[in-house]
């Protein structure tokens, strides 16, 4: 068995296989022999038809199911031998055999790339961190929505809710439905800028498309155009005002501080190792960015489709289009962070040893505030597996880099400037 490797890119390669004919007679035969015990001829009991016979009815079949066998035993062979890595199932481009004559296969497979780095070391890496007086005050306000309150009002104001009777004929019969909106100028949102000043009673009359209407009831079946418009009568049964503590020191007072100075410095005191470990991971993901913009490389582009697309199956159909895009920048920004940590991983000097297993696991930890203790606690059956000693050295790795590097303020793209017709600056 001959076999020849041609480079089409730097992640595909066609793999020409030929297998002498005798091999390839002696397999046919042998292939040929074990389908005739399970081939029905008239006449014959299962299995006694002669071979001529059961070849001269059958034989195109038999054969086609004998090369697909027979492709990929000798492809495995191949594999074997020559150390062939590869990504998804080989495709096989061109068989050519006829019985007698050596069989010739042509197949193309994808590999994961090869990627080398220029410079590890003094890498200018543009990284804007997150800021601990930023993250105290977005804790801050979003510990003000959480102790929102509901109260009953008479009169609407803007973003106040509704509880709303909707009237309306269907097909020349009643119907009616409660249905939940909103005070403003958004209809999107199910907001009216009617509702601003309606009281509880009031009625008010309003054409509605058919897509609101269904968007409102919850009822998609119901007999209507998404662009019919539907005369509706909208009775407020209530009014519901969401009202956020103003941030200051009363609030702070029921939050048992005595004031939001007071507050917000504990805040920061308990913020400040998330903050820093998180910057920690934004770093690490800037670094990957940076290596990727001064060393690409192709990803393997048959393979990242194949994932995308196993991906949308679980999607409903009318979804997928719209989510494409989405999964396959995500799937190709996981695919180029793998290999650039594979690659640093398979080149670098540093040992992992149990301290900065530790080291690691505290950095996790502090994530998911929680204790080293109880991470490992958590993720007892995760912390021995290789998959977990790969992420920990990664880490380090990552860390060393960074140690060596300099974090520079990105520089913001600068908007287009407008152009005439003659390409000359407005």
């Amino acid at each position: 068995m001959q076999v020849e490797f041609k480079d089409l890119n730097a992640v595909t390669r066609e793999i020409s296989i030929t297998v002498e004919a005798e091999r390839v007679e002696k397999a046919y035969q042998k292939y040929l022999a074990k389908a005739a015990r399970d081939v029905e001829v008239p006449g014959f009991r299962k299995g006694k038809a002669p071979l001529q016979m059961i070849e001269r009815l059958h034989g195109e079949r038999i054969k086609d199911y004998f090369e697909k066998d027979f492709i990929d035993e000798v492809f495995d062979e191949a594999a074997k031998e020559h150390e062939i890595h590869y990504l998804l199932f080989p495709e096989v481009k061109e068989v050519a055999w006829e019985r007698g004559n050596d069989m010739q296969i042509t197949l193309e497979i994808e590999h994961e790339p090869a990627v080398e780095f220029k410079q590890l070391e003094g890498l200018q890496v543009p990284f804007k961190p997150a800021l601990l007086d930023e993250q105290v005050e977005l804790f801050v306000e979003n510990l003000a929505k959480e102790h929102t309150t509901a109260q009953d009002v008479d009169v609407a104001e803007k973003d106040d809710q509704l509880d709303i009777e909707l009237a309306m004929e269907l097909n020349g019969s009643p119907f009616t439905n409660n249905v939940t909106m909103y005070a403003g100028d958004d209809l999107t949102q199910r907001s009216l800028p009617e509702f601003i000043g309606a009281k509880t009673g009031d009625t008010i009359q309003k054409e509605l498309s058919g897509a609101m209407i269904k968007l409102l009831t919850v009822e998609r079946d119901l007999p209507l155009g998404d662009d019919d418009e539907i005369p509706c009568k909208l009775q407020v049964n209530s009014i519901l005002r969401f009202v956020t503590p103003e941030i200051n020191d009363d609030f702070a007072k029921d939050m048992d501080y005595e004031t939001l100075t007071e507050m917000k410095a504990k805040i920061a005191e308990d913020l400040r190792p998330k903050v820093e470990h998180g910057n920690i991971e934004r770093q690490h993901g800037a670094i990957i960015g940076k290596l990727y913009q001064d060393n690409p490389f192709q990803p393997p582009a048959k393979t990242l489709h194949y994932i995308v697309e196993q991906q949308l199956q679980n999607i409903d159909p009318k979804y997928r289009e719209l989510l494409r895009q989405y999964y396959f920048q995500q799937t190709m920004q996981e695919m180029v962070s793998m290999y650039i940590l594979k690659s640093l991983n398979k080149t670098s000097q540093i040992e992992l040893n149990e301290e900065m297993i530790s080291e690691y696991i505290e950095h996790l930890a502090i994530q998911e505030d929680k204790t080293p203790a109880a991470y490992r606690e958590a993720y007892s059956d995760e912390l021995d597996k290789e998959e977990f000693r790969d992420a920990a050295l990664n880490y380090h790795i990552l860390r060393d880099i960074a140690l060596k590097s300099e974090f520079t303020e990105p520089v913001e793209e600068a908007e287009p400037t407008e152009t005439s017709s003659n390409g000359k600056e407005e």
